[in-house]
């Protein structure tokens, strides 16, 4: 067998989270998808495939670029990709790399999420000032889910705010994440743009200050990408889910229609 890692991608609204739960409790996760659906192409053994992750992500949080590890006894790992992507319902394999047994997925150079939230009611200058607190070496304790012997204390690279149709877009650029760090984040740049929090209250907080700005939704945030050190992904020059991208294109143009048309009555005429 050969060790691969595979850049995945997929929505959160279809899945409980990135990690496998206990059969009993019936929920649907990111690795029980994967593993299934290796077990069905590959024939390998569930205790052999050792699926590791490079992130967490938690129930409704999507991915572009997450990555995974695992065992497989496919030869062309072309073919490795057009098989899963055959048979995968809500995770696509986008592409492959092959790796040494000792490869660690988690141990990231980089990591790259975003968050989108609607702009209506949002000051975007006080809410562009508020992201651009985090930015730098901070402890981010009261931003963060506790983790036992875990530092909070650590360095955010970027966070770069823009605009886009009727939503502001932040992105952030990090080694790595805390736990719900951004999310907590969000939630209080959001209340900074709404005015229900001011940049004081988000500073003294980030100083040390025992106090919570909650927990922005799952569904905004995306991780966009995770790259390694000589490390290339190997990407087919013939996309491997392009009948699986215009089903779910045709699906999303019929909800958007939807939507509007509650929105616009005239539209249903």
């Amino acid at each position: 067998m050969r060790r691969v890692a595979v850049k995945i991608a997929y929505l959160g609204d279809g899945f409980n989270g990135s990690q496998i739960q206990p059969s009993e409790t019936g929920l649907r996760t990111v690795a029980g998808e994967i593993l299934d659906k290796l077990i069905l192409v590959d024939h390998v053994p569930e205790d052999r495939i050792d699926l590791r992750f490079s992130s967490r992500t938690d129930s409704g949080v999507s991915a572009l670029g997450n990555v995974v590890a695992f065992y497989t006894e496919f030869k062309d790992l072309g073919l490795l990709l057009q098989a899963l992507n055959s048979v995968s319902r809500g995770v696509y394999y986008t592409g492959v790399a092959e790796i040494s047994d000792t490869f660690n997925p988690r141990m990231a150079d980089k990591r790259y999420y975003r968050y989108v939230t609607p702009s209506k009611n949002i000051d975007l200058t006080r809410f562009t000032e508020a992201a651009k607190i985090f930015e730098g070496h901070h402890d981010f304790k009261r931003f963060a889910k506790n983790e036992t012997g875990r530092s909070t204390v650590m360095a955010i690279d970027s966070v770069e705010v823009r605009t886009g149709d009727g939503v502001i877009i932040t992105d952030f650029c990090a080694n790595y994440f805390l736990w719900n760090m951004i999310r907590r984040i969000m939630a209080a740049v959001i209340q900074v743009g709404n005015g229900m929090s001011s940049l004081d209250d988000v500073k003294e907080v980030l100083a040390g200050k025992d106090a919570t700005f909650g927990l922005a939704k799952p569904c905004g945030l995306t991780l966009l990408d995770v790259t390694y050190p000589d490390l290339e992904f190997w990407r087919p020059e013939t996309c491997p889910y392009t009948k699986r991208i215009d089903r779910d294109l045709y699906v999303d143009a019929m909800r958007l229609d939807f939507h509007r048309s509650l929105n616009y009555p005239e539209m249903r005429r």
